[in-house]
């Protein structure tokens, strides 16, 4: 895949340009006897700038030797609220990526060695700013936690040596970070991609309905079948988007981790099943209980810390804005993220756009992104650690994206076709979906009855005298007698032979095998003759203990069907 620059799209008066196209800044000469001005550096040469990059990239992420700042001669005060604003427009690039991440999750009564893990899993660590990007060392981590704790960010813990992260700090940096961008309306997008919450709900149930009907199974290195692997990626919906952008493998395990961090599945042997949540969520789902629980644990899942940087101005984008001019605003340092690189970002943007947070779009090497209604009030809810459970317009916004109100109604076709609306809840759809196959989807649902999907529905264990009243109660009319009377047809082939576990008692001559057939006393535990030397038995344990008193004693144990075959 092609990684175009992302650029920045700036005023209309303004010529757009990209880093790339961005002429060379010139080389700063200090005049003589002139000092150099408080807080000022020279300007990186952006050939300086492209071996440090080639550099990094080169080796893998050590442990960071980055400091926040060397310590200085005058001590830390401490600040005044009003003063925040100005302390914020000085932070570095690092500090203020740190500051976002901590505003954001607003630690309560935490250590500082919580903060300090060389674990790039651990996401709470100052130690990277992303999984390939180093952050602070340890001693770095501790000075930067203690200055904030003396100017005011911090407050003291209810324990001894914690701290909590102060709520009025996160509001007054949110407002400064949206007070460094102006949103405005300048240009559209040439390709858009729209948000995409409906056909990631619908793929969810799918996956549960696989996972029900024992179609997923596992190898023993704890990965899924690759012809399982198949057969799901042929039964998803794929979201707006074109195939240059989607990855359909990446996105089912993207769904897959959602689902497993919710417990909706386990492992049984060599497939996986339904947990009692798993098989409980279609009875009982609501949408927008569902989408508050997902959103709050998916944020806490991203590692890159320089997106809750941008995170309180996607709230704000009600308009299409480009995503390098607020990302140039706000990061004077390209190496302490990477958020201007292509594949990056379209890996933070694509799950919000699955979960209908927002939309983005290309508008010749920049990104433009777009919140939607129920991005902003989510986002906004989340930045002030508010409560969605209980939010009106939510629960409101929830419902009208993916109804589930109903009508429950079916309309069987004679010609075995079956159409259910699409807003039908999930309980509706769940039942129709065990004896029928869906075949498309639109406003409403297409299925068909098939006799090879019906009997393998009969053969994971529905019982044959459900399926017609399954069919009854959810049509509106009555069923047409030709679908009737041949799926009962097809109900009634089912099961017209019967597997049984039988033994063979093996004589060692036709004469002794006809006296124990005959014998009166073994005549409970005697089906008949198999061959002129082996007798069809069962019960045999109680049929040896019969033959020893008898005198009769048979070898150890119960031969197989293939060794006696050998």
């Amino acid at each position: 895949m092609k990684k175009p620059t992302t650029g920045s799209v700036r005023k209309a008066q303004q010529n757009p340009t990209t880093p790339s196209e961005q002429a060379k800044p010139q080389k700063w000469r200090p005049v003589f006897g002139e000092k150099l001005p408080p807080g000022f550096k020279p300007p990186a040469y952006a050939e300086e700038t492209k071996e440090n990059q080639a550099t990094s990239k080169g080796s893998s992420p050590q442990p960071s030797q980055r400091s926040e700042s060397k310590p200085k001669n005058t001590a830390v005060k401490r600040l005044k609220p009003k003063a925040w604003p100005d302390y914020f427009a000085q932070m570095d690039s690092v500090e203020r990526i740190l500051f976002a991440y901590m505003a954001y999750t607003r630690p309560e009564d935490k250590t500082i060695d919580y903060f300090c893990s060389y674990d790039q899993n651990y996401n709470a660590s100052f130690c990277y700013l992303d999984w390939n990007v180093s952050g602070l060392d340890y001693q770095g981590v501790v000075r930067l936690l203690t200055k904030w704790f003396k100017i005011g960010f911090l407050a003291q813990g209810r324990h001894p040596n914690t701290f909590s992260f102060k709520e009025e700090a996160a509001r007054s940096f949110w407002r400064f970070l949206c007070a460094q961008i102006q949103f405005e309306n300048l240009i559209e997008p040439q390709n858009s991609y729209r948000a995409g919450l409906p056909s990631t709900l619908d793929n969810l149930f799918k996956f549960l309905l696989l996972v029900e009907q024992g179609e997923v199974l596992v190898t023993q290195s704890h990965e899924i079948n690759k012809h399982s692997l198949k057969r799901i990626l042929a039964a998803l919906t794929v979201p707006a988007g074109s195939a240059q952008e989607f990855d359909p493998e990446s996105y089912f395990f993207w769904l897959f981790a959602i689902a497993r961090r919710f417990r909706l599945f386990g492992r049984r042997g060599d497939r996986l099943v339904l947990t009692t949540r798993g098989e409980e969520l279609p009875e009982s789902i609501k949408v927008a209980d569902l989408l508050w629980e997902i959103y709050p644990e998916y944020f806490q899942t991203i590692q890159n810390k320089s997106f809750f940087l941008i995170l309180p101005l996607l709230s704000r984008c009600t308009d299409w804005t480009s995503w390098g001019y607020m990302v140039g605003r706000l990061l004077a340092e390209d190496n302490v993220s990477n958020l201007l690189d292509y594949e990056t970002v379209i890996s933070l943007l694509d799950p919000l756009r699955f979960l209908g947070l927002l939309e983005w779009g290309k508008y010749e090497k920049d990104i433009l992104v777009r919140v939607t209604p129920l991005g902003r009030l989510v986002l906004e809810k989340l930045l002030q650690g508010q409560e969605l459970e209980e939010d009106m317009e939510f629960k409101s916004l929830a419902d009208q994206i993916y109804p589930l109100s109903g009508p429950d109604t079916a309309y069987v076709q004679p010609n075995f076709e079956i159409l259910l609306p699409h807003s039908a809840s999930w309980a509706a759809r769940w039942k129709l979906c065990q004896i029928a196959v869906l075949e498309q989807e639109d406003q409403m649902l297409k299925y068909r009855l098939d006799k090879i999907y019906l009997l393998n529905a009969l053969k994971r264990g529905m019982p044959a005298e459900e399926v017609l009243p399954t069919l009854k109660t959810l049509s509106t009319y009555p069923l047409p007698d030709n679908l009737v009377l041949t799926v009962q047809q097809w109900v009634d082939s089912f099961g017209q032979v019967t597997f049984r576990r039988l033994s063979l008692l093996e004589c060692s001559s036709p004469e002794q095998a006809a006296s124990i057939a005959s014998a009166r006393k073994y005549r409970q535990y005697v089906l008949g003759l198999y061959s002129p030397t082996a007798v069809i038995v069962r019960e045999i344990e109680k049929l040896r203990k019969l033959l020893e008193k008898q005198g009769i004693y048979p070898t150890p144990g119960v031969l197989d069907g293939e060794s006696v075959g050998k």
